[in-house]
């Protein structure tokens, strides 16, 4: 995402991001994404390998336990095989870059994750459901438990060089107003700053909804910001809507808030959000 000519000075920029390595082959579009981003804000890169332990325990038995010993020993040597790649990789960036290693069970890999994450400005993974490792949990528990935006990918990357046109989907929420502050450092470097509003069909309702609106589009201005707001009718799916508007609309990227919380051991999602997570073919900046 190399920096673009423009009258407009940006007054926020990233200043340290992190990025999520697993060892698939999502790593290089996450790393590249994430390499763009660093350039352009002149930022510290910080990549995260997680090394994933296979899940086992209550293991008593002398023989499974030499089983289960060659298992683990297996798994570290082919980590160490990916982290190491991960160095030869990372030490060619032209950006001030550092390599952790995060390893543990599954159920503790995204608490870890959101720990760093949290100490940076942003967080860049895959989205949720679109890596080949299948650990979206990990993604969910960064999204809900860093307190950081979370730019989160497609599977295969990102289609774009840039995020020159940026749609922010606005709902009057407090995730929302969020997800906008974060995505300040990219808004403020975009050409086009759409504001996709679900209309409401109450007159009373539109009215008040317009002057929020207005509100939002003068605060975006003081920052240099030219906002164009675009109503957009209902649908049964929000997600969806969301996701069809910006493609109209020839985005780049997507901003809006997530919405979830947790019941026994599950993460329910808003409705928008699990649309948007599992099927987004546009880079999302979501924050909680």
């Amino acid at each position: 995402m190399p920096s673009r000519s423009t009258s407009k000075s940006a007054s926020t920029a990233v200043r340290d991001l992190v990025v999520q390595l697993t060892g698939s082959s999502e790593d290089e579009p996450r790393l590249a994404m994430a390499t763009a981003i660093a350039q352009a804000h002149n930022a510290h890169l910080i990549g995260v390998h997680l090394h994933i332990l296979p899940d086992i325990l209550d293991i008593t038995d002398p023989v499974q336990s030499a089983t289960i010993r060659s298992i683990l020993e297996t798994s570290d040597r082919e980590a160490d095989k990916a982290f190491e790649r991960l160095k030869a990789t990372m030490s060619g960036l032209k950006v001030s870059h550092e390599l952790l290693r995060l390893h543990g069970l599954a159920a503790n890999a995204g608490a870890d994750l959101a720990a760093v994450a949290r100490a940076a400005d942003l967080f860049i993974g895959t989205r949720p459901y679109g890596d080949p490792e299948g650990r979206h949990r990990i993604e969910e528990q960064v999204l809900f438990g860093s307190g950081r935006g979370c730019l989160l990918l497609p599977p295969g990357g990102m289609p774009h060089q840039s995020f020159r046109t940026i749609a922010v989907a606005w709902d009057k929420s407090r995730e929302a107003a969020r997800a906008l502050a974060d995505a300040m450092p990219f808004l403020e470097r975009a050409d086009t700053v759409h504001l996709l509003y679900i209309a409401s069909l109450l007159d009373e309702e539109a009215k008040e909804d317009d002057k929020e609106l207005s509100r939002l589009a003068a605060h975006l201005a003081r920052h240099g910001i030219r906002a164009e707001i675009a109503k957009i009718a209902p649908l049964n799916s929000t997600g969806e809507r969301i996701e069809e508007s910006a493609h109209q609309l020839g985005a780049d990227l997507i901003v809006m808030g997530a919405y979830g919380h947790t019941r026994l051991v599950e993460l329910v999602f808003g409705g928008a959000t699990r649309y948007v997570l599992r099927h987004s073919t546009l880079p999302v900046l979501m924050a909680h």
